[in-house]
């Protein structure tokens, strides 16, 4: 047993050992003090503010859209959108239903948010809903401090007042996808998809700005210490008269088709339609699964822009391109003349004119005017294929435009030599190029295609790119290389299609207010044998979709050329009294406002006038 003078040296020698310790220990602590103040305090107070401060993303407000005359095509409203950062939502479950609740979520909409949010990073807002008013919001924000890490953001969204007036013209825009988040867009933000929101989406976007919020623990909103203030997107003025385009889409009516109208001078298109269109608001709403699939299994194709994506047999407007190379050529028939008995013999068939009974002694004049056939068979023939497609190429057909919107087509003209599937070529039969000649071949257009053409026969022969900024600077691709009097000769052709009492719009168009000139075109859709004489008689076709495609191409005042116009009716019937009176309509509008312009012109002198100095 140990007494009382064994046991405190070791007492004394277990303090000893627990003050050194104890030193160490404040020593470490100390230096970690140090370390913390004087080599640390930078990162940590970063680390600090960063728990205090929230970086929030402000969106740009989106350049607005407008036709030439100021109306709005794609504007913005006021509006207002929730979102939510995952990671400050205490209880996911229980705020997902409260917010099911107060906006009348169905569980299909609710299971697309939970989605969404798993999709998403934690830290980043994620956006629930947006374009609600403020009855919808109200509730919600009176209930934010039971919402943990949900916000309601005041902003704008996208409205299209014309949507399917101009569907295919101004596009729609739709969330952030994973590819545009690598382009640095946030998700809450929208991209232009299609038509001008896509085409001018670095223009009209802007620039987003940010905002440094103080939180509290929860992640509330206390205060905001720093704004850097978003920069508005560029609005964006077109040469688009939304006007006329209405005017165009009335006198389409239902049926399916596309218009263009064009200033011959510059190129500037004041009509882009293509019928029938799509509701793009249904977009910014949030498009159902069934919407869209209504839209694609659509038999008339509403998603297809047929102004520039869609070619088809120009029919006898390419009669002019025919005739353009039997001029050029030298070609005897082009200033001679033929008989037209309503047929043309071709070693064991018969191609056959539209007119049964035929056109008789026919001129080059008097052919395009009645739309002869059997005339241009003849001249087709006597041109050859390879000229007929150099004709067309000169002037436009083959190629594209150079629009802004795209995709576009470039539509097919016939090679110099026949492509064969097995990879081989042949020289064309003559029956082939004799019906290329009057546009029932291989070769399809596009209407801004033929719009574009009738700008060039009208302006002495200058190929335009098509414009759709009202302050753009006209461009010509080229100036065709004709002569002036091969010109005057087709223009006073296409005049007499409507002038003469026997031309094939006579009575469509001859009382519009400006005089036109143009070309009716039909485009036979079921191909029937040329020389079976009782489908001649009898093509009255049993479904729509068989009937044929009708065309009309034209310019007008005849005497001082303004305006070039392709009208464009799918399964229409006959040009010249399918397509050509929505010519009339666009005619009797123009000339309308012109009236206006210098009916106000005079009332403006006149106050000048009367006005004291």
């Amino acid at each position: 047993m140990l007494n009382q003078l064994d046991i405190r040296p070791r007492f004394e020698g277990r303090m000893v050992t627990f003050q050194i310790i104890l030193a160490i220990l404040l020593l470490l602590l100390f230096a970690r003090l140090v370390n913390l103040q004087l080599y640390e305090h930078e990162g940590l107070l970063l680390q600090a503010n960063k728990n205090r401060i929230n970086v929030v993303p402000l969106l740009p407000t989106r350049g607005i859209v407008t036709d030439r005359n100021g109306i709005g095509l794609a504007v913005n409203h006021i509006s207002y959108k929730v979102q939510m950062i995952p990671e400050r939502v205490e209880d996911m479950e229980r705020v997902l239903q409260d917010l099911q609740h107060l906006l009348q979520w169905n569980d299909q909409q609710l299971g697309n948010i939970r989605k969404r949010i798993s999709h998403a990073r934690n830290d980043r807002p994620v956006l629930l809903v947006d374009k609600l008013g403020w009855k919808h919001v109200a509730p919600i924000t009176a209930r934010l401090h039971h919402l943990s890490g949900i916000d309601v953001v005041a902003g704008t969204h996208r409205d299209y007042p014309y949507a399917e007036l101009t569907s295919h013209l101004i596009g729609y825009l739709s969330l952030a996808e994973p590819k545009d988040l690598k382009r640095h867009y946030l998700r809450t933000e929208n991209v232009g998809r299609s038509g001008l929101e896509k085409v001018y989406e670095p223009l009209l976007h802007g620039k987003p700005g940010s905002q440094q919020e103080e939180t509290d623990a929860t992640g509330r909103r206390v205060s905001v210490l720093k704004q850097v203030p978003p920069t508005t997107g560029t609005d964006i003025q077109l040469s688009i008269d939304i006007e006329l385009q209405q005017v165009a889409s009335k006198a389409l009516g239902n049926r399916t088709g596309a218009v263009v109208v064009m200033d011959v001078h510059n190129g500037k298109l004041l009509t882009l339609l293509s019928k029938p269109g799509f509701n793009t608001n249904r977009f910014i709403t949030g498009l159902e699964h069934e919407q869209w699939q209504s839209w694609i299994k659509d038999i008339r194709k509403p998603l297809i822009n047929r102004t520039t994506q869609a070619a088809y047999p120009p029919a006898s407007t390419l009669k002019i391109v025919t005739a353009l190379a039997g001029l050029r050529h030298g070609m005897p028939l082009a200033t001679g003349s033929t008989q037209c008995p309503g047929y043309l013999e071709l070693a064991d068939r018969k191609l056959r004119c539209w007119k049964r009974k035929g056109h008789k002694h026919v001129t080059l004049q008097k052919s395009l005017v009645r739309s002869c056939d059997v005339y241009f068979y003849e001249l087709g023939d006597q041109l050859g294929m390879q000229r007929l497609t150099e004709e067309a190429a000169r002037w436009g057909f083959g190629e594209q435009t150079g629009i802004a919107l795209t995709p576009e087509t470039r539509g097919a003209l016939p090679s110099p030599e026949q492509q064969l599937r097995n990879g081989g070529t042949r020289a064309w039969y003559r029956g082939e190029t004799m019906i290329t000649a009057i546009g029932q071949g291989s070769s399809t257009v596009t209407p801004i295609q033929m719009a574009r053409f009738t700008a060039a026969i009208a302006n002495g022969g200058k190929i335009l790119v098509p414009q759709l900024l009202e302050n753009s600077e006209p461009i010509v691709l080229r100036t065709i290389d004709v002569k002036k009097a091969h010109l005057i000769k087709i223009r006073n052709a296409m005049r007499d299609v409507i002038a003469d009492p026997k031309g094939t719009a006579h009575w469509s168009l001859n009382w519009t207010p400006w005089p036109i000139a143009g070309k009716t075109g039909t485009a036979q859709v079921i191909a029937m044998a040329q020389d079976d004489e009782n489908n001649q008689q009898n093509k009255t076709p049993i479904l729509d979709r068989h009937k044929d495609h009708a065309w009309f191409m034209g310019y007008a005042p005849f005497d001082n050329p303004k305006v070039a116009f392709a009208v464009f009716v799918e399964h229409g019937g006959h040009g010249g009294s399918d397509a050509a009176p929505v010519a009339a309509a666009i005619v009797r509008q123009l000339a309308k406002q012109e009236a206006q312009q210098k009916a106000l012109q005079v009332a403006r002198q006149k106050n000048i006038e009367t006005s004291p100095l």
